[in-house]
């Protein structure tokens, strides 16, 4: 007659976030120690693509920061265009006056190391004030709004392009010893 063998499933605690493996305690009776079995878990696909992702992502976040920048300004609008859309008013009076202040700084004022400045900071003023007049009027008009999609699109490729082309210079003339 065949005896039956005694088995206890044990579960092994957590390991870093993931599911431990579960073992199996295997009493073969009359005196002999107990036996361990260890059975692995196996992860699904879902989750192997997931985390793959996720490090890849994580792996080259810096790169992608433009992309990132500009996918959270797009939901910001997104939600202001839904919850107060007056908001884009508040938006897009500054972001006409600022440059027209701006203008007068840099061709009317009396010092000319405030000129210089001002020409100086002529990039980030302009590229400031229109992402706030974006901002402004997608929030009247709503992000999904075609003419502002594409030219929210547009501007993001274009940033991410420059970003990304700034960042891989390298220097033409080799290093001396």
């Amino acid at each position: 007659m065949r005896s039956r063998v005694r088995t206890t499933k044990v579960q092994l605690p957590r390991q870093r976030g993931r599911r431990g493996p579960s073992a199996h305690v295997i009493d073969l009776g009359r005196g002999a120690a107990p036996v361990v079995v260890v059975i692995p878990e196996r992860p699904t696909l879902g989750r192997q693509l997931a985390y793959a992702t996720g490090s890849a992502l994580w792996r080259h976040r810096a790169a992608w920061a433009p992309t990132w920048g500009a996918l959270g300004l797009f939901t910001a609008a997104g939600l202001l265009s839904v919850a107060a859309p007056a908001a884009g008013i508040v938006l897009t009076v500054p972001a006409l006056l600022v440059p027209a202040g701006w203008a007068l700084v840099r061709r009317w004022h009396p010092r000319s190391a405030v000129r210089r400045r001002a020409r100086a900071l002529r990039l980030p003023v302009l590229l400031t004030s229109a992402v706030a007049l974006w901002t402004g009027a997608a929030c009247l008009f709503g992000t999904i709004n075609w003419p502002l999609f594409g030219l929210w699109a547009a501007a993001t490729a274009t940033g991410q392009a420059a970003w990304w082309r700034s960042r891989r210079t390298v220097p033409t003339v080799p290093l001396q010893p």
